[in-house]
């Protein structure tokens, strides 16, 4: 009989141990009241495998039985569970995140002590947050899943190379904006002869020339000043 409980405990250990080492795909969806749930981190701490969520919200990622699941966004304060029976029984599991902090970017104090999101330990202070195009991009690459043969299909279609020709301008409008914000338009107007109606057509002007992002990288004034001198009479020639 003693052997009989033994051969049944020890069936019982590698039922239990089979059930851990199983693979399954937890689905689920992050909801929050306030903040936007797209482009949330979702990792796998125990096999270090991971997602991002969708547009709606939604995640899908590899666990077994008992393994950490953390969620962490730069507008979110991180979470984490502990996968369980009764979650992966969910059809679909629901994660409400609260919102962080993200106001807290800098703050000065007595105009010596500097306090920064990353000083005071906040979640995610060295992520990068997103752009929409970014994310989508993200998501073309990784598809909702890893069995998911989307990247596949956003190459073949065109739809990779079309997000990242769109990041590429957005990024090139981002420092035109910030280029045309450093000069008043009286700058443009006397300095460079440019009609203050013409200063955005003027823009888009250096926009296509190939150096204007290294242009726009450097800390140099003088080097920016002299392109944006050198253009000027060129747009005024030739436009």
């Amino acid at each position: 009989m003693r052997y009989v409980y033994t051969f049944l405990f020890l069936v019982l250990i590698a039922q239990q141990t089979n059930a851990q080492q199983k693979i399954e795909i937890l689905k689920g969806r992050i909801v929050s009241k306030s903040q936007e749930v797209v482009g949330v981190y979702v990792l796998n701490k125990t096999n270090k495998k991971g997602t991002i969520t969708s547009k709606s919200g939604n995640f899908s990622i590899p666990v077994h039985l008992k393994d950490t699941i953390e969620f962490s966004a730069v507008q979110f304060k991180n979470k984490q569970i502990i996968i369980t029976q009764k979650i992966l029984d969910y059809s679909s599991f629901l994660v409400n995140l609260d919102e962080t902090l993200e106001e807290l970017d800098e703050v000065v104090l007595d105009n010596r002590t500097f306090i920064t999101a990353k000083s005071l330990g906040l979640p995610n202070a060295d992520v990068k947050v997103l752009s929409l195009t970014e994310r989508e991009l993200f998501s073309a690459n990784n598809g909702n899943n890893y069995l998911s043969i989307d990247p596949l299909i956003n190459f073949l279609s065109g739809r990779t190379k079309m997000l990242k020709d769109r990041i590429k301008r957005d990024d090139i409008y981002a420092r035109s904006k910030e280029l045309r914000t450093s000069y008043v338009d009286s700058i443009f107007s006397k300095n460079l002869k440019i009609p203050i109606d013409r200063i955005e057509e003027f823009m888009l002007y250096c926009e296509y020339d190939p150096r204007f992002k290294g242009i726009t990288k450097n800390k140099n004034e003088l080097v920016v000043w002299d392109f944006l001198r050198q253009k000027s009479e060129l747009f005024l020639k030739f436009k």
